[in-house]
């Protein structure tokens, strides 16, 4: 697809470029050439978003003396920015002014050209395309004392204080660094007054330990008799403190007062650990920050959050019949973690089950929830969401409870393929509830825990460490090219001691590229990379807000997505190709399946093929493509017709790739073997005789009513395309219900028809509560999808 035309630059998006003598990044320029490259863009150079590259580009503009402006973007018919650029603050030329406003200093546009663009890639990254490094007039010289508009310039050590319009991410990362600032003046830190707009937090105070008065100093005169001899008050009115407040759009929170003057002696530096702040990081030393963030989430939902969500769920219930939700409780039978899904999600998920995404990286950041979406992905190539889940309690038990009552809620059947987080207990609670299915940990999880985990490196090393990291991730599909990266990024930033690299080099199986090509993802992470809904979840779902709040937020982005999707009827017809094999794949795929396998198609078009041998009926070529070095191996058996390539696509995406498109034109194969065309990337995946995979001959009255919950939810799908189906099915209600009634009556139907019993969907020492009743040991299924 073609980019359309340039929207309008934002010209108000100017940001001052700043450069400290100080700062990290002149201290990474001095250590040697290969820091000096990593700081300047070069064509090819990718980021994983847009703000990425915007900031990289920043830091070159402070080490070379320049000011960034964003200019032109381009977006796609759904609204997402496929290319942008960044200009120097000198492009273009002024226009004219009038004389009665104040004139633009001179020669403040000069109509440089030094910009750099960067478009989106199919992987949902951009990739630097264009970058014109020359300027056509002088630059500052370093250091340049100019102040970034609504930031000030960043202070790595907390020891020199916090400075007014410096920028924190997060509450906690404020908190953090005054605390730090705090341990090495002598005092401690309080949390005091916070201010909320619509349930979101909007300021917070940070208070000396001193501040205010104890209440019997409140009332005390203090002409009265001078106080008796003892302890030294713990509070004498200390007005030391630091205020933050949020700064929109971003939310990140600006220093707006700060006040280091105390009206108390100070703690010298052998005891201020005794100091209550400080105490509280001592036992976090001592306490791994998993089990703290448990314990906080713990706090969390004992503070109230699990009857509101409770009552929420039962409530949504109501409005929609088709919910199913589950709630787990511990030995104390108090809730720890919540599952729901509707039968629009149970529908999708008896179509496209091949590959689910357990995504739990909103509860990287310890602002937000312990929320987590299992989500798919279409024929259609668009995000299904198929559950939702706060997980407070994510032991490997509660992990296994909601799997579980996933589980049930699908009817036990099993998904193909499991992406997820990497650790050991997601992967033991794969294998409990789910044997057999096929898991990977997605480099997408690692990326976002090597921002925590090596976060002092990231922040130190910004310029370099991360655009050094991804390549090592996403670019190496051959296992010699990855292990010579991996030694080569564990040298370059002396991370041979790192107990978390080594930790998650050992299980490199699990993650990195070349070790999970076999395993089928249906390309998912492409589409969650592209989904905006994605970014509305992080930037909505704060866990500062009123819990009603957060999920009635999800709730309506969930029903925006769904009713943004592009219907099928709606799509544009393709042009019918000339050529054999795109005219029989244009018939048979969606449009955005077409897509994939024409840019293969394209592909082999500029490929070429070597014998390589014969081994009985299989015959071996060598297949490169012109412009990418990389060679692929595929074998074509001609006793069956099947083929195989290196590089595995047809496993990861179900889609043939261009080698072995190539290999089958050498054997004057025109059309696509049946095999090799999977029917979820077909028009008719949806499609097929109604309750055709339904068994409803059973005498368990719950399980009929689940497949006709589907059976009729088919029907609602399809009738509601065109008005004259819909009015049929409306003329047919009436005679259906009339024969049902005959039916029941003749066979002397009883209304307390048999219920069964199901096990427990949670791990030990748990009970379920479903649609408002606790069932314990056993958890009785009485709405079919619906917990009623």
């Amino acid at each position: 697809m073609s980019d359309p035309e340039p929207s309008a630059p934002d010209s108000d998006q100017l940001s001052l470029a700043v450069v400290d003598g100080d700062s990290n990044l002149a201290s990474l320029q001095n250590e040697g050439d290969d820091e000096e490259d990593d700081c300047k863009p070069r064509i090819g150079m990718y980021f994983e978003t847009e703000d990425d590259a915007y900031e990289f580009y920043k830091k070159y503009a402070e080490s070379t003396g320049f000011v960034v402006r964003k200019s032109h973007k381009s977006r796609n018919t759904r609204l997402a920015v496929t290319k942008r650029w960044y200009v120097c603050h000198r492009q273009g030329f002024k226009q004219e002014r009038s004389e009665t406003k104040n004139p633009r200093s001179p020669g403040s546009r000069t109509g440089c050209g030094a910009c750099l663009c960067i478009k989106i890639i199919p992987c949902g990254a951009f990739r630097v395309t264009e970058f014109v490094e020359e300027h056509n007039h002088p630059l500052a010289d370093q250091p340049v004392v100019k102040m970034i508009v609504g930031r000030a310039p960043p202070l790595v050590d907390p020891k020199l204080g916090p400075a007014l319009d410096m920028r924190f991410e997060t509450e906690d990362d404020a908190y953090e660094f005054y605390n730090k600032y705090a341990e090495h003046v002598g005092f401690s830190v309080r949390k005091s007054y916070k201010k909320k707009h619509k349930g979101m937090l909007v300021s917070r105070i940070f208070v000396c330990s001193r501040e205010g008065f104890a209440e019997k100093d409140k009332n005390r005169d203090p002409d009265d008799h001078p106080r008796r001899a003892g302890p030294p008050p713990s509070r004498t009115g200390c007005q030391a403190c630091l205020i933050i407040k949020v700064t929109p759009p971003s939310k990140s929170f600006r220093v707006s007062r700060f006040i280091p003057e105390h009206n108390h002696p100070l703690e010298d530096p052998e005891s201020v650990h005794k100091l209550r702040s400080h105490k509280l990081k001592t036992r976090l030393i001592e306490m791994d920050l998993p089990e703290y963030q448990r314990r906080k989430r713990m706090r969390g939902i004992l503070a109230g959050d699990a009857g509101a969500t409770l009552e929420y769920l039962q409530n949504l219930q109501v409005e929609n019949p088709s919910l199913f939700y589950a709630v787990g409780t511990n030995t104390d039978s108090k809730a720890t973690n919540f599952f729901w899904t509707d039968s629009k999600s149970a529908l999708d998920y008896s179509y496209f089950n091949d590959i689910i995404f357990f995504d739990t990286t909103f509860t990287l950041n310890t602002y937000t929830r312990p929320f987590a979406v299992f989500f798919g992905v279409d024929n259609h190539r668009q995000l299904l969401i198929f559950g939702s889940a706060l997980i407070y309690d994510d032991t490997p038990e509660g992990l296994k409870w909601v799997f579980n009552a996933f589980n049930e809620a699908m009817n036990g059947k099993m998904p193909g393929s499991v992406l997820m987080d990497l650790g050991e207990k997601y992967s033991n609670a794969v294998c409990t509830v789910w044997p057999g299915t096929k898991q990977r940990a997605t480099a997408w999880h690692v990326y976002y825990s090597a921002r925590m985990n090596l976060r002092q490196l990231v922040d130190n090393a910004k310029a370099g460490f991360m655009h050094s990291f991804a390549p090592v991730m996403f670019e190496n599909e051959d296992e010699t090219a990855f292990l010579s990266a991996w030694e080569k990024l564990i040298e370059k930033y002396n991370l041979g001691d790192n107990n978390w690299m080594n930790e998650l080099y050992r299980n490199k199986e699990m993650w990195a590229v070349p070790y999970g090509k076999h395993v089928f993802t249906a390309d998912i992470i492409t589409t969650l990379r592209k989904e905006n809904m994605l970014n509305s979840l992080r930037k909505e779902l704060n866990e500062q807000e009123d819990i009603i709040q957060f999920l009635k937020k999800f709730e309506n982005l969930l029903e925006e997505h769904r009713s943004a999707k592009l219907p099928v009827d709606s799509e544009t017809p393709l042009p019918i190709p000339s050529l054999r094999m795109l005219r029989q794949v244009g018939n048979t795929y969606t449009t955005a399946a077409f897509k994939i396998f024409q840019a293969e198609f394209e592909d082999y078009m500029n490929s070429m093929a070597y014998p390589h041998g014969v081994t009985g009926m299989s015959s071996e070529y060598k297949v490169t493509i012109d412009e990418k070095p990389s060679e692929h191996t595929v074998i074509y058996d001609s006793l069956d017709g099947s083929v195989k390539c290196s590089c595995k696509k047809f496993e990861n995406v179900g889609i043939l790739c261009s080698h072995v498109l190539k290999v089958l034109d050498l054997k004057n194969i025109k059309e696509l073997p049946p095999q090799y065309i999977l029917r979820r990337w077909t028009k008719e995946a949806r499609t097929g005789r109604v309750g055709s995979n339904l068994d409803l001959t059973g005498s368990n009255k719950e399980a009929r009513f689940e497949s006709l919950c589907r059976m009729m939810s088919l029907i609602a799908a399809r009738a509601a395309r065109a008005d004259e189906a819909v009015v049929f099915v409306e003329s047919q209600s009436n005679a259906l219900m009339k024969h049902l009634e005959h039916i029941l009556q003749n066979g002397g139907f009883n209304e307390m028809g048999n219920h069964a019993a199901l096990p427990v969907a949670g791990g030990q020492g748990m009970n379920v509560i479903r649609g408002g009743q606790q069932v314990n040991p056993l958890l009785r299924a009485t709405n079919g999808i619906l917990g009623v």
